[in-house]
């Protein structure tokens, strides 16, 4: 959805993007997935003959990004850092222009196996940070060419929203953020009715958010959480884990009353007790949210600055994503 996104707010912008769709054949490919035709000014990367490009999701339809099939080598190449093989691949193929959008650190497969030639993959394309955490982690990798291109919530702020008082559900979450705290859900349901946003359409997730009081993140923020702003623009008060882009005031400034460390999530106790402190002053708590609401309300205008910064690099070459 994010690099849909991008493409769409690219081509608004007066740029040329175009989208190609990967299937866990051409990943599987890794090094492989492309092949190279024509010489000279003429050369182009495609992806290898007996592999196929995947029917995108009808849902991405909306933002009308054009299929790209082969783009010549000086194309820029955006590939979202889930995929390094496909980014290593199109540098051997002496393609200059590829960068690497952050939208996570902790999916990135750095691990001390593959550490050095990661590193070096790092160093040799220009990084796309979504978040401050991003930016950090690839500064420490050795990255040299280093800029922001964040992302922004698809949803308008909720108008007259219901009090937090007047909400019938405490607690919402998302269990695939919530993996090894089912015990203290468990627990805090005893209490607290808890609702899991899961199987639901986006509008219901919507309406679930606007009757919750608290959005309980229990995720580990590889990067800004789309939710947790989703929630604050229901009305809901986002209570996050303080780990990943969370410790940074620039992708999460939340109160310090809403980040809890991670000790915290193995203490029912001490969960509980912040909970409550949270509902039992929800009214403070909503009012000192206001200026994170603003700041969600900007971040459409903050990413066409990005994406214009882009553009502006080098207005001769088309700019393309994959």
């Amino acid at each position: 959805m994010a690099l849909h996104q991008a493409a769409a707010r690219l081509n608004a912008l007066g740029g040329q993007a175009s989208v190609m769709y990967i299937t866990d054949k051409e990943l599987g490919a890794g090094l492989d997935a492309f092949a190279q035709e024509g010489a000279g000014a003429q050369a182009k990367v495609r992806m290898r003959k007996g592999l196929r490009q995947s029917r995108p999701d009808r849902r991405l339809d909306m933002f009308e990004v054009p299929q790209l099939q082969a783009a010549p080598l000086e194309t820029h190449f955006i590939v979202p850092e889930v995929w390094p093989d496909l980014a290593s691949a199109l540098v051997n193929h002496g393609c200059p222009n590829v960068h690497i959008w952050w939208l996570s650190v902790d999916n990135f497969p750095l691990n001390l196996l593959n550490q050095l030639v990661n590193q070096r993959l790092i160093r040799a394309c220009n990084n796309l940070c979504q978040s401050a955490y991003a930016a950090d982690f690839v500064r420490k990798n050795g990255a040299q060419n280093v800029s922001m291109l964040s992302d922004f919530v698809e949803l308008d702020e909720v108008k007259n929203p219901k009090p937090i008082a007047a909400r019938s559900i405490d607690i919402a979450y998302l269990p695939a953020k919530a993996r090894g705290a089912e015990p203290l859900l468990d627990a805090l349901g005893r209490d607290f009715k808890i609702v899991p946003l899961q199987n639901m359409t986006r509008d219901q997730v919507v309406e679930t958010l606007s009757d919750s009081k608290i959005f309980l993140d229990c995720g580990n923020h590889p990067g800004k959480d789309r939710v947790p702003r989703e929630a604050a623009l229901c009305g809901a008060i986002p209570v996050v884990r303080h780990e990943g882009a969370a410790r940074f005031t620039q992708d999460v400034p939340l109160p310090e009353t809403l980040l809890i460390e991670t000790e915290s999530f193995f203490s029912v106790d001490q969960m509980r007790e912040r909970i409550q402190a949270v509902l039992n002053a929800s009214k403070e708590v909503s009012s000192d949210l206001a200026r994170y609401r603003e700041i969600i309300k900007c971040e459409r205008a903050v990413f066409d600055t990005e994406i214009a910064a882009l553009i502006e690099q080098d207005q001769t070459l088309p700019v393309r994503k994959t």
